[in-house]
């Protein structure tokens, strides 16, 4: 394969890997999770995350196949995006529960050394707040791999280079594609995060009402493909 050649392929490994992080259910998972504290640092770490953890999925995917020699199971993907479908109307549903428990307390504070931001909260849970932002962090890498290894993904990455007999194309072009992913997502979190920010000058209701719809258009996007992926 010559360079222009090869080239050509692995900017359309990081292009792809653009377009593919920006597919519906991958942005109103890490919306929903972002939600719970919507400032720049969090949702980039959450958008990061997700992201480490679709590329490593793939790539493992990926190294099975082009080289140990696996080939992917047929029911991989379908059972994948059942479970993608589950977990977007968890993530909705958890939502619009923490909304509800939490009565829609929000407001800008500082502590623990961290930077000034917001999040909702009921007084008295400042000491827990650390510990639950982690386990959530720790949700997005697990809702990263699970996405990688459903739908497109796995897909998008591999039948490009399926021609090229050598593996060392084959996992750039991996690598790229996961790279092309992360710096999609991060773009997407500053997007988020500065949406955020504005809507927080303007009154926390439209932090409310947006909120209220990530996790009803969660629950129904995931409510639609677990539905079409039962009925096909």
């Amino acid at each position: 394969m010559d360079g222009q050649h090869l080239y050509a392929i692995l900017s359309l490994a990081f292009g792809l890997g653009m377009l593919h992080a920006l597919d519906a259910d991958h942005i109103m998972a890490v919306s929903g999770l972002a939600s719970t504290r919507p400032n720049f640092t969090s949702c980039l770490r959450f958008c990061a995350k997700w992201a480490m953890g679709h590329g490593l999925t793939i790539f493992v995917i990926g190294f099975a196949v082009f080289v140990l020699g696996f080939a992917i199971p047929e029911e991989l993907s379908r059972i994948s995006e059942h479970l993608v479908g589950v977990l977007l109307i968890f993530i909705g549903a958890w939502v619009l529960w923490d909304i509800r428990r939490q009565r829609s307390h929000f407001h800008f504070h500082q502590h623990d050394n961290l930077p000034h931001h917001a999040h909702w909260h009921r007084h008295g849970q400042e000491q827990n707040h650390n510990n639950k932002a982690h386990r959530h962090e720790h949700g997005a890498i697990m809702v990263g791999v699970l996405h990688g290894a459903a739908g497109s993904a796995p897909l998008l990455a591999i039948i490009p280079l399926s021609q090229y007999s050598s593996p060392v194309y084959a996992l750039l072009y991996l690598v790229l594609f996961a790279v092309g992913v992360l710096v999609s997502m991060l773009i997407f979190g500053g997007v988020l995060s500065g949406i955020y920010s504005v809507l927080a000058k303007k009154g926390k209701s439209l932090i409310l009402g947006l909120r209220i719809s990530i996790g009803c258009s969660a629950v129904l996007m995931g409510s639609v493909l677990l539905y079409s992926g039962l009925t096909s």
